[in-house]
């Protein structure tokens, strides 16, 4: 058996193993090229509008009124939706169906207009915070890291078509949390996952020694589960969808 004793693992990779060991081979071991979709495009273009809107909101008076946050966040995620252009017409999608995925999108965009004219105009510290650890050996990217009352909420924004916490995002914040103790020696109070679909408020995960010793398990486990390189050794446990997610050579 060959063995890789340094494989850097994301919370993506440990969900993708968890949801499918085959899924996980083709992607990661095998690194066929992933199929484009709507949903991918869609939450791609939504993040990075937010990027943007939060690198670019000055902070303090004058403070911009709600049209006019509105307009600011509209105004980028349109630069951002014809970039995609390509990618979009590649999927041969009718009009309409892309036009229903634009206006939601735009959605979302009000909805947390909203959320953050209604919370004080929030601005994080860091946005899309890419952050490695070397002990663990994951990587992950935090969509936002915002100071409230001297403690550290990291936001994980999500353009789900359901507003539910699953394992794969509980297991997601676990490690996001582990990640920020581990390189800033700080403990964060909660992961909010922010699902831009509802007006709602964020849903916070509390973070505690038990959830991080639960992303501490979970990692090791599918460390533990992924060093090999041989297929037989990552079978399929989806009934053979994970193929379609990938560009089959």
């Amino acid at each position: 058996m060959i063995r890789i004793e340094n494989r850097i693992l994301s919370p993506t990779a440990i969900n993708t193993y968890l949801s499918c060991p085959r899924k996980y081979y083709l992607r990661y071991i095998k690194r066929l090229s992933t199929r484009s979709s709507i949903h991918l495009i869609r939450g791609l273009v939504v993040h990075k509008t937010l990027h943007q809107f939060h690198i670019n909101m000055p902070p303090g008076p004058p403070e911009l009124p709600l049209d006019a946050i509105q307009k600011t966040l509209l105004n980028a995620f349109n630069t951002e939706w014809q970039k995609a252009g390509t990618r979009l017409d590649a999927l041969k999608m009718s009009k309409q169906d892309i036009d229903f995925y634009r206006r939601d999108s735009e959605l979302m965009l009000l909805n947390f207009s909203h959320w953050f004219i209604k919370n004080n105009r929030p601005l994080p510290e860091a946005c899309e915070s890419r952050i490695f650890s070397h002990k663990l050996k994951i990587m992950g990217i935090i969509d936002a890291i915002l100071s409230k009352d001297s403690r550290v909420i990291l936001i994980d924004y999500k353009t789900s078509k359901y507003a539910r916490v699953t394992d794969d995002i509980r297991r997601q914040a676990a490690i996001y949390a582990l990640l920020y103790a581990d390189k800033y020696g700080i403990m964060p109070r909660a992961v909010w996952i922010h699902f831009l679909k509802f007006p709602d408020d964020p849903y916070p995960i509390h973070i505690d020694e038990a959830i991080l010793q639960y992303g501490k398990i979970v990692i090791e486990s599918v460390r533990e589960k992924t060093r090999s390189q041989n297929e037989a050794h990552y079978p399929c446990t989806c009934g053979g969808y994970c193929e379609r997610d990938f560009v089959m050579a």
